[in-house]
């Protein structure tokens, strides 16, 4: 009897273990497109000139998880997808945006 409950924690450790891994791998996904979302946007809108809801309308597909906007104090655009996972792009005169 105690072999069988040892047996199903065994299956249960593992299963969770592989499930925080998957959780992982899909979190470093979310704030890569974050961080992608800021950089482009803070390209098209300080390097580029343009307007964030023009550069928002041409954004490539899977940037539409990510809400971005202008930082008033410091120039740059900063982004996060449902306020967990945030993205901040600083522009520099003569550098250009970089990630922070």
């Amino acid at each position: 009897m105690n072999l069988r409950f040892l047996l199903i924690g065994m299956v249960i450790a593992v299963g969770m273990g592989v499930g925080m891994i998957q959780g992982e791998k899909k979190l470093d996904a979310l704030i890569v497109v974050a961080n992608a979302v800021a950089k482009t946007n803070c390209s098209c809108v300080f390097v580029a000139g343009r307007e964030l809801a023009e550069c928002i309308k041409e954004a490539p597909p899977g940037f539409d998880l990510a809400t971005p906007w202008v930082d008033e104090e410091t120039p740059g655009v900063s982004s996060s997808i449902y306020w967990v996972v945030r993205g901040k792009a600083r522009y520099s005169e003569g550098i250009g945006c970089r990630l922070e």
